[in-house]
């Protein structure tokens, strides 16, 4: 498998996993913070819910798409190698 198409699966693993713990335990991390800190600090809660939001509505798109560009460069590379040979093995 191509260097290139492997990185991006192992990246877009890790984005879609990371993506989903994101998911699934940052409201629940955020609402202890807020009980924690109190009505002192909301709105630097409501500004740390806003940057973690975008992180969490980022993270598994851009996993999927690293994952279809890794099966496009798969798709792509035996073709790529196919027309370097026959360039290098004419005269």
């Amino acid at each position: 498998m191509e260097s290139t198409a492997k990185k991006c699966i192992q990246w877009g693993v890790v984005l879609i996993i990371g993506g989903g713990f994101v998911l699934l335990l940052l409201p629940l991390l955020i609402g202890l913070l807020a009980q924690t800190v109190g009505q002192t600090a909301a709105i630097g809660v409501g500004a740390v819910e806003i940057v973690l939001t975008l992180v969490r509505w980022a993270m598994i798109p851009m996993g999927t798409t690293l994952i279809g560009a890794a099966i496009v460069i798969r798709a792509f590379a035996p073709s790529l190698e196919h027309s370097q040979t026959s360039h290098t093995s004419n005269p």
